[in-house]
């Protein structure tokens, strides 16, 4: 069900999904067999069903691959496929249903031939947004595989009325209600975000992640003022930056290069700093922001608290606890402080900003300095609701910060590494690592879009014996999805083994780098372009309007393009 979970990747599996080839075989077979005994002979069915099929599959091959690359083999074969199906059934229907609409045969096979138009105009027209009179001569393809057919076999004076015209007649017709189709139930769409919907499926379906297309769409989308915080977090090692955190609460989508999507190693080129850690905060695809003037107030937020903050020689031990379903951590930096939010028992994806800012307001007037509330992004589950309430943890909370003390001496290492692996985005894992008497508790951070429970539990399980807690947190980064144009959390793509192994040299190079540090942090206020809360829920219900409008009206928009294709024959062609 499209509707499930109301996400993009939900639109986008359902709107690129092809069956492979070999599922099409058996049916078309059949479909072959069934004509032939209708039709009696094979001479018939050769030029009837079997030679244009076979023709259409060339010309499809060799008109769509050659202008549109992303149309791939499989869509092709759907696509003619389904061709078959419509032109056959209608066919099927036409002569079970002449002598009551008395039509000559080769009439009602024009009008089962151009029947498919319908149908591909439909599918072509998202493929080519920009050249409407492509996708119009390609939707009628079917139509002159049999145009081609009957000219080899007849001769052109007895069956241009007979038969062409009267095929192209009922092509035209559907392809004209095909389109009048689409802008009725596109319209509201197109009104609300000055955009066409073909536009922004083709967009998707192609993977033109850093297209006009996509930034134009997404400038409507995200187009309103908000105040945020930006939580930043500074470790000095020998007086010398060791690394730096931030928590913007900004999301990092909503794919490829997109506004804010691959937002760590944005902030990172924009600072010239390469040791920054960049945390998922409690933000949802309402959050992404527009561009890169956000990018660069969130840049010169963080320079403006590394300017300001005061330092602490001391940090607490590595707490967690339960709260009606979830884990949460707490870690304190001198009075300052940051919490992950964890599915334990029940499943989430994604924290609304305004939970997020009520818990980090709470804890602020309760006697943090700084506070940030993080959504760990770490036990990916399809389909999982977004969290918009936090209030259950916020009296827990306050009770573990007040009685958890800064008391250890802060000795504090920081590692990062890269290999190139599927679903592993740029800033790859980085690893915070605190020592508490003799033990460290360990921080990983892979700048992922979430990450398997197999990466977590091998992790664990591998670790240096001096690791007590390993808490594993990812950026939510959206840019690793835009091969797929779905959620690719790591170790969905790749072997999780590599992934756990790479994440405990890290956390061992970490604890190799380790010493006495002091660390500072501050909180800046700045005024981005996102979403307004529910921006990302009232896209999906705008396209899901969208596709119950078609669901419903296709129907009775189908029924009059037939109508007045049998109308066209009999008060025109008939007349020819």
């Amino acid at each position: 069900m499209v509707q499930k979970g109301k996400t993009l990747a939900g639109i986008s599996r359902y709107v690129r999904k092809s069956p492979k080839w070999y599922y099409f075989v058996l049916p078309v077979v059949l479909i072959f067999l069934i004509d032939y005994i209708i039709l009696g002979n094979f001479p018939a069915l050769s030029i009837i069903s079997i030679m244009p099929f076979i023709l259409l599959l060339i010309i499809d091959f060799g008109s769509i691959r050659f202008t549109n690359k992303k149309f791939n083999n499989n869509r092709i074969m759907y696509l003619d496929f389904v061709s078959l199906c419509l032109a056959t059934l209608f066919f099927w229907i036409g002569i079970l249903l002449n002598p009551i609409i008395s039509m000559p045969y080769y009439y009602i096979l024009a009008l089962a031939i151009a029947f498919p138009a319908f149908l591909r105009f439909l599918v072509l027209y998202i493929y080519y947004p920009s050249s409407m009179f492509t996708a119009l001569l390609l939707s009628m393809n079917y139509t002159f595989s049999y145009i081609i057919i009957a000219l080899v076999f007849y001769n052109i004076n007895h069956i241009a009325t007979r038969f062409i015209v009267p095929l192209i007649a009922a092509t035209v017709i559907y392809v004209m209600f095909s389109y009048m189709f689409l802008l009725f139930t596109t319209i509201g769409f197109t009104k609300k975000y000055k955009s066409r919907p073909s536009e922004l499926i083709d967009f998707f379906l192609n993977r033109d992640n850093d297209g006009a297309i996509g930034e134009k769409f997404f400038s409507h989308v995200y187009n309103k003022k908000k105040q945020i915080p930006v939580v930043t977090t500074n470790i000095k090692k020998r007086n010398e930056d060791l690394v730096t955190l931030v928590f913007p609460y900004v999301h990092p989508g909503p794919f490829g290069n997109l506004c804010t999507s691959n937002l760590p190693i944005k902030i990172s080129s924009e600072l010239g700093m390469d040791n920054i850690m960049v945390f998922h905060t409690a933000t949802t695809n309402s959050n992404n922001c527009s561009g890169k003037d956000d990018i660069k107030k969130i840049a010169a937020s963080v320079k403006h608290s590394l300017e300001k903050m005061k330092y602490s020689d001391f940090v607490s031990d590595f707490v967690k606890f339960h709260v009606d379903g979830y884990d949460v951590s707490l870690q304190k930096f001198g009075n300052s402080g940051i919490s992950a939010v964890i599915p334990y028992q029940k499943s989430f994806d994604d924290i609304s900003l305004s939970a997020g800012l009520k818990v980090m307001k709470a804890l602020i007037k309760n006697g943090a300095e700084n506070f940030a509330l993080l959504d760990a992004q770490n036990s990916f589950t399809r389909d999982a609701d977004e969290l918009d309430n936090c209030d259950m943890i916020i009296n827990p909370l306050i009770k573990e910060f007040r009685s958890t003390d800064s008391k250890y001496p802060a000795f504090i290492g920081y590692a990062r590494s890269y290999e190139k692996i599927e679903g592993l985005a740029p800033m790859g894992i980085q690893v915070l690592v605190l020592k508490i008497n003799d033990y460290y508790n360990a921080i990983v951070l892979t700048d992922s879009n979430n990450i398997s429970r197999d990466i977590i539990k091998m992790a664990r399980a591998g670790s240096d014996k001096r690791v007590k807690n390993m808490d594993i947190y990812t950026t939510d980064n959206h840019v690793v999805n835009v091969g797929e144009l779905d959620i690719n959390p790591l170790g969905m793509h790749c072997d999780p083994g590599p992934v756990a192994e790479l994440i405990n040299n890290t956390v061992l190079k970490a604890i190799e780098n380790s010493g006495p540090a002091t660390i500072g942090t501050h909180t800046e206020y700045i005024n981005v372009t996102m979403g307004e809360e529910n921006a990302f829920h009232n896209l999906m219900e705008t396209v899901l309007l969208s596709i119950r409008k078609a669901k419903y009206s296709i129907a009775f928009v189908l029924i009059i393009s037939m109508f007045i294709s049998v109308l066209s024959f009999r008060y025109i062609v008939f007349h020819l």
